[in-house]
């Protein structure tokens, strides 16, 4: 998880304190996705302009960890596929 999800996800906590008067739990919007969804449509539809731009910048960067994590996790099995595979596999197979 990249700081910047962190930062935002403080950001959101502090934000919907002041603005709603609800308590945000920071490890789950840092957890399961259903919470943080709730929290996100909580953000959308609370008429708060700057709680709106820092849940869509939280948005963002949850994607972008998404992708990274996702990015290494097929780094690491073409590693695995390549040292699992004979080096006179044919060419079709490597």
């Amino acid at each position: 998880m990249s700081t910047a999800h962190t930062q935002l996800a403080h950001q959101i906590q502090q934000l919907v304190l002041r603005e709603l008067g609800e308590q945000v739990d920071l490890g789950l919007l840092l957890g399961p996705p259903a919470y943080a969804r709730a929290v996100i449509s909580l953000c959308r539809s609370c008429g708060s302009a700057e709680l709106r731009r820092v849940a869509e910048q939280f948005v963002l960067a949850s994607q972008a960890d998404t992708l990274q994590q996702r990015s290494r996790q097929s780094g690491r099995i073409a590693s695995m596929v390549s040292l699992a595979m004979p080096a006179d596999a044919p060419v079709a197979l490597r």
